[in-house]
């Protein structure tokens, strides 16, 4: 005797929609159907259509944007913080890393001088850049270093190098370990907002760093903003 067993149809609903997004029929980024058109596909109620979403929500398949919809949730890049190089990780974990630089300038700015630990009156070059994967957007960063040490016709190579921190190797300067500070902080320029593809005041990531030479000297300070829809921090600790 065949003994059949019935599926609920939440479990039905989640289960194809994950093999949508499995087959690719879904990408990341694409809009699900919404509650109204799954009750009557699947003739249920909007109470088993929600569970199937808060399920998928919280397995990290959907994301619910208010006002908008169910999309499936993008890949996030999760820094593990075993590199100094942010782009190292982005390859490590299969991504097509870019950027689009901003801008590069000479400012005067005493309280990052105070970081860079010179001198308020002394010039300090800023790079700042989009950091894309995949052609996403993903970090808008500013990284700011003594003139003295890099100049602004040197630090434009970043353009040919596509990396800062090539960029500085190429002029024989070499990072060996980095303080990072983390919070959250919102987007409150419109531009930086509009190149990230975020709405202005969306909160983010931000993450403010120290790079150090071997003498312990500071070589840098870079203040980023992250998509926080694209990247999280996972930290091993061993006792």
């Amino acid at each position: 005797m065949i003994m059949e067993y019935k599926v609920a149809k939440y479990i039905l609903i989640k289960e194809d929609i994950i093999g949508d997004i499995k087959s690719g029929i879904l990408q990341p980024g694409d809009k699900v159907d919404s509650e109204s058109t799954l009750k009557k596909k699947y003739n249920v109620s909007t109470i088993t259509v929600r569970k199937a979403f808060n399920d998928l929500i919280n397995e990290g398949y959907l994301i619910g944007v208010q006002g908008m919809g169910t999309f499936v949730r993008k890949k996030q890049m999760i820094r593990g913080l075993t590199s100094i190089s942010f782009s190292d990780e982005l390859l490590q974990q299969g991504y097509q890393i870019d950027m689009l630089v901003d801008k590069i300038e000479e400012v005067f700015h005493p309280s990052i001088a105070d970081i860079l630990e010179i001198p308020h009156d002394q010039s300090i070059i800023c790079v700042s850049r989009v950091r894309l994967a995949n052609d996403e957007p993903i970090a808008y960063q500013s990284s700011y270093v003594d003139s003295r040490i890099l100049s602004i016709e040197q630090a434009n190579r970043i353009h040919e190098n596509a990396s800062f921190y090539k960029t500085l190797k190429e002029f024989k300067i070499f990072p060996t370990w980095v303080n990072e500070n983390y919070s959250v902080k919102q987007v409150n320029d419109s531009r930086i907002a509009k190149l990230m593809n975020i709405k202005k005041n969306h909160d983010t990531f931000f993450v403010k760093r120290i790079a150090f030479d071997e003498l312990d000297k500071v070589i840098e300070y870079a203040e980023t903003h992250f998509n926080k829809d694209w990247y999280s921090v996972t930290v091993n600790i061993k006792i």
